[in-house]
């Protein structure tokens, strides 16, 4: 049996197989329980000691670890495999082998994280760095609406963390293209300054006439009554605007100036024209009464320096067909056409002039009266 063996094995040990005495046999029995006892303990005593430090230094290498460097899926299993691990830690009755099993089962989690690819954004942070510091009024609005789109997207992209290699392409060779699409846009300068061609006395009040200018997208037009201050009276895309305010007494003197604007600013002012309001007058007389000459009398102008008097044989006045007088003193208020041809119908009209120092200003024609020279 075993226990035979044990005796014998003993006997073997501590007796050499020899027959001994009582007393011999005590002493070596005492010895072998003593040694027995101690060779038990030791055994005891290194069953319960688990040795810990792998499952220790695995956690510590997990923990260590950052979750935006891995894969979902893999970094929810080292979770797993941590939380178990850190279970046995703290059990202080758990076994050598089940601290094995929490060392292996972690390590090979540790083992078996995918990483996250890396994804490279250099091309994309620049292209955002190129297009922010862009002006908006350096381009024409479609081109920038379309890299304004681009920008947008591109930044919301360059934000996500999560974003994949091919958004990030996309975005940046978007924003890239948007940026080589830009069209610039034509430069705003101030006009130059334009230039008053006529200023004439009309019935209706007095009609300024300018050039236009390139680049102006209206024309502010200021007057100054007598010895008054500018003031701004017209706002205007045309380039020619009747004064119908211009209806002070005859004989007061008005002056214009025009201004040319654009988005980038306003023009020099052009320069100053005058005229003084000369109201229209009429014939009171035209008549052939006798050969080959009419008699012509006229309403009298106070404010007026003299007349002009222009007859033709053409209603419209040709220059080859119309003949002037002008007659000085505004007082002087008849006159006689003479060597007209009989037979012939002949349209006159007339208008007052005032001359002030080099400026001579004209009323507005009369009406235009028609004779026929029958004697």
């Amino acid at each position: 049996t075993s226990f035979g063996l044990w005796v014998n094995a003993i006997d073997n040990e501590y007796f050499d197989g020899d027959t001994v005495s009582g007393s011999i046999w005590y002493d070596n029995i005492t010895a072998v329980s003593t040694d027995l006892t101690e060779a038990t303990f030791t055994a005891l005593t290194q069953e319960e000691t688990v040795d810990t430090s792998g499952l220790t230094t695995a956690i510590e290498q997990a923990e260590a670890l950052n979750e935006s460097d891995y894969t979902a899926d893999s970094w929810a299993d080292l979770q797993t495999a941590l939380t178990a691990a850190k279970t046995v830690v703290a059990n202080a009755a758990a076994t050598q082998s089940e601290a094995d099993e929490a060392a292996t089962a972690l390590t090979s989690a540790i083992s078996a994280l995918e990483t996250l690819p890396v994804v490279d954004s250099s091309a994309l942070t620049t292209a955002i760095e190129q297009a922010e510091p862009l002006n908006e009024s350096d381009y024409t609005t479609d081109s920038w609406a379309t890299l304004q789109s681009a920008l947008e997207s591109a930044k919301i992209v360059a934000a996500n963390g999560s974003a994949a290699q091919d958004e990030v392409d996309e975005a940046a060779a978007a924003l890239t293209s948007a940026i080589s699409g830009l069209e610039v846009a034509e430069k705003v300068t101030v006009p130059s300054a334009t230039k008053i061609t006529s200023v004439v006395n009309k019935a209706k009040g007095i009609k300024l006439t300018w050039n236009a200018v390139d680049g102006a997208t209206s024309y502010q037009v200021y007057r100054k009554i007598g010895s008054g201050s500018w003031k701004k009276v017209k706002t205007t895309t045309s380039t020619t605007w009747t004064d119908t305010a211009a209806t002070k007494k005859n004989g007061t003197k008005y002056q214009y100036k025009v201004y040319a604007v654009n988005s980038a600013g306003k023009s020099k002012a052009s320069s100053t024209k005058t005229i003084y309001r000369l109201t229209a007058k009429h014939f009171t007389r035209a008549k052939n009464v006798s050969s080959k000459k009419i008699s012509l009398k006229w309403t009298r102008n106070t404010k007026a320096t003299g007349y002009i008097i222009e007859y033709s044989t053409s209603k419209s006045f040709t220059s080859s067909t119309t003949k002037t007088i002008k007659i000085k003193g505004n007082k002087n208020l008849t006159t006689t056409l003479k060597n007209l041809k009989k037979g012939k119908t002949y349209y006159i009209r007339m208008r007052a002039y005032k001359t002030s120092g080099s400026v001579t200003s004209y009323a507005g024609w009369s009406k235009v009266k028609t004779v026929k020279v029958k004697k």
